[in-house]
C-alpha cells in the first residue's frame, strides 16, 4: 500500500468484519450474514490485502483478532454508526419526527425528567409515541442490548463496544436528612451552611439501596478508596421509601439533588455537601451501536439534553453539564 494513500474500503467489508469479530468464527459469522464461508473468507483476505496487515488469526476454535484487527473493529463500529446517523438525518431532513420511541431512566433521573420529557414531546412532536420506563442501570443496559428500548440513561458504562455513550449530566451526591435532624444551619436554598467530610459520614446511620444499585456502587467505591466504612443500617431498593425514611429522620441517606429536588424546595429535606472527597458521578445517554437510529429517537435525545440544561439553569439543580465538570 502506498504511504499516505487511503485504500478503497466499502461499508459491506466493514460490516462483514464486525460480524466475524462478534461471532468469533468465520463459519458462525457466515451463517449470521447468510453468506458462504469461502466467500466471507475471501472478503477478509481482500480487506487484509487492502490494509496490508493481518487482521485475524485462524485457529481450531475460531478466530482471534490481531492488534490491528481490534483497532479496525473499534473504528468500524463508529464508522457504520455515523453513516446510519447521516443517512437518517438526510432521509428525514425537513420531515416530521414520528413513530414509537422507548427510553429508560434510573429512578433518581426518572423523578426529575420523565414528566417534563413526556409533556414536551406530546406538545411539540405529537406524532412521536413515547414510552418511558424506570429501572436500575444494569437492567437498562441489558434492555438496550436486547433492543427492548432504544435509549437509556445510566451511570456506569463499563464497555462501549456495543453501545454509544454520550455524557449528559454530572452530579454530586449529598448527605440528605430532615432539617430538624441536622445540628448546623440550613440556608434558604435548602443546603447546610457547612459541609461534612466522608469520614464524618461513617458515624451516621444510613439507609441506602443494595449493592446492585448503581448509586450504592459509586458510594461504596468512594468510601473504600478513602478508607471509610459506612454504617448502613437499612437497605431499601425503593427510592420513595428511602426518601421517606430520611424525611422521618429515621436515618440519613446519600442522594443527588435530582432525587429530592421537590422535597428540598418545600423544606422537608435538606442537602449537606460531602467533601474530602466530593462524590461525583456522570450520567450517560446510551443506545445500541448496531441498531438503526430513527428520526424520532434523535428528536427525543435532543429534547432530553435541552431539558437537562434548562433544569440546571432555571431550577437551580445541583448538577452541571459535562462540559462544565
Amino acid at each position: 500500500m502506498d504511504e499516505g494513500r487511503i485504500p478503497p474500503i466499502d461499508l459491506r467489508q466493514l460490516h462483514y468484519f464486525i460480524a466475524i469479530a462478534e461471532q468469533g468464527s468465520i463459519s458462525s459469522a457466515a451463517a449470521v450474514l447468510g453468506l458462504a464461508q469461502p466467500s466471507l473468507s475471501e472478503h477478509v483476505s481482500r480487506l487484509e490485502k487492502k490494509l496490508d496487515t493481518q487482521l485475524i488469526i485462524r485457529g481450531a476454535r475460531g478466530v482471534h483478532l490481531t492488534e490491528a484487527g481490534v483497532a479496525l473493529s473499534r473504528h468500524a463500529r463508529d464508522i457504520l454508526h455515523n453513516v446510519e446517523l447521516a443517512v437518517e438525518d438526510v432521509r428525514h431532513l425537513g420531515g416530521e419526527a414520528r413513530g414509537p420511541v422507548s427510553i429508560a431512566f434510573p429512578p433518581s433521573m426518572g423523578l426529575l425528567l420523565s414528566v417534563p420529557l413526556a409533556e414536551t414531546i406530546q406538545a411539540e412532536f405529537p406524532q412521536v409515541r413515547l414510552h418511558i420506563a424506570e429501572a436500575l442501570s444494569g437492567y437498562i443496559m441489558e434492555w438496550i442490548l436486547n433492543e427492548r428500548i432504544e435509549l437509556g440513561c445510566v451511570y456506569e458504562v463499563p464497555d462501549t463496544s456495543h453501545v454509544t455513550a454520550q455524557p449528559v449530566l454530572s452530579e454530586d451526591l449529598f448527605l440528605v436528612t430532615a432539617p430538624d435532624n441536622w445540628d448546623g444551619v440550613i440556608l434558604p436554598n435548602g443546603k447546610a451552611e457547612k459541609p461534612i467530610t466522608l469520614a464524618e459520614v461513617q458515624a451516621l446511620p444510613l439507609v441506602l439501596p443494595s449493592r446492585p444499585h448503581g448509586a450504592r456502587e459509586v458510594i461504596e467505591r468512594f468510601a473504600k478508596s478513602n478508607g471509610v466504612r459506612l454504617d448502613v443500617v437499612t437497605e431499601i431498593d425503593s427510592l420513595p421509601q428511602i426518601i421517606a425514611m430520611a424525611d422521618r429522620a429515621s436515618a440519613y441517606t446519600i442522594l443527588p439533588h435530582a432525587a429530592v429536588i421537590n422535597e428540598v424546595a418545600n423544606g422537608s429535606l435538606a442537602l449537606v455537601e460531602i467533601i474530602k472527597p466530593t462524590i461525583r458521578r456522570t450520567a450517560y445517554l446510551i443506545r445500541k451501536r448496531s441498531r438503526s437510529v430513527s428520526r424520532a429517537s434523535i428528536t427525543v435525545e435532543h429534547m432530553l439534553t435541552t431539558i437537562i440544561a434548562e433544569m440546571i439553569e432555571r431550577h437551580h439543580l445541583e448538577a452541571r453539564l459535562p462540559a462544565q465538570s
